[in-house]
């Protein structure tokens, strides 16, 4: 039996308060882990995948590029 088989086996006893207690705890820890111990832990491919369409809502636009300045010519 797993750790997380254990877990899920002793949280059908709890009450639920006790199980909103947990779910508070559990939540503020994964949130603190993610934030402190995401970048260093995650390979690039992983945090490509994650982050891949984060901004498509407010895509990245180019503005229009200014014309060339006219420059001598070298010779």
């Amino acid at each position: 039996m797993t750790a997380y088989d254990e877990a899920v086996a002793l949280v059908e006893h709890l009450s639920i308060a006790e199980q909103l207690a947990l779910i508070s705890h559990l939540s503020q820890r994964l949130s603190k882990t993610v934030t402190d111990g995401e970048p260093k832990t995650l390979s690039w491919e992983a945090f490509i995948e994650r982050t891949a369409g984060s901004l498509a809502d407010d895509p990245i636009e180019r503005p229009p590029q200014p014309p060339l300045e006219e420059r001598e010519i070298i010779e």
